[in-house]
């Protein structure tokens, strides 16, 4: 583990830790963490993942700025905007970039999000407010399922009149609407943090 620090314009430095042992760039957890706790770092990772190609400075500073301060893209303040421009520039980018969530070329003012920034992503789709415990869920439609069968195959009433076709048909059933319940429910996740970081246009 090496701790590496980047000196970026104003005079900021940031120290991060570094795992020379792996070939990949290493993103702990508290990695993570740090970046995300930042609202400005949040909106900029979130606009940066949801992009075809790599983004201009300008085009970043746009977004964050709209969204920070609740304007549409086309009537920005343009004291806001050399705000937010200068906290990019200076201190949030850089710093993404010694993180490894992005790659940031300071002459052209092109920003590239990275593969590691899919962690990121997950954190930022992921509202514990909203969140089901669906692996209890799924535990559970195991436990009545293997009851279910149970009492068909020994007969018990009153389940002694269920078949094996009818326990197997009625589990699937029990199946395919939880996994459909899921894909809703992950859906409205994701169109939640959409919302939370949209702007006017």
């Amino acid at each position: 583990m090496e701790t590496n620090t980047t000196t970026v314009e104003g005079s900021v430095s940031i120290e991060t830790e570094v795992d020379t042992t792996s070939s990949q760039s290493s993103l702990s957890r508290d990695d993570v963490f740090d970046a995300l706790s930042n609202e400005r770092r949040r909106c900029a990772l979130f606009y940066l993942q949801n992009q075809p190609a790599p983004v201009t400075l300008s085009e970043l500073v746009d977004h964050v700025t709209a969204w920070q301060y609740d304007q549409p893209l086309t009537n920005l303040n343009s004291g806001d905007r050399m705000c937010v421009y200068s906290a990019l520039r200076q201190v949030h980018l850089p710093y993404l970039e010694v993180t490894g969530f992005v790659e940031y070329d300071r002459e052209a003012g092109i920003i590239t999000v990275t593969d590691a920034a899919r962690y990121a992503k997950l954190y930022l789709e992921y509202d514990p407010g909203n969140d089901i415990p669906w692996s209890w869920l799924y535990t559970g439609l195991v436990a009545i399922g293997a009851i279910l069968g149970g009492a068909s195959y020994f007969e018990t009433y009153p389940f002694d009149w269920l078949g094996g076709h009818l326990v197997v048909a009625i589990l699937l059933g029990v199946f395919a609407t939880a996994a459909f319940g899921h894909i809703i429910h992950e859906q409205r996740n994701k169109r939640a943090a959409a919302d939370l970081f949209g702007v006017e246009r």
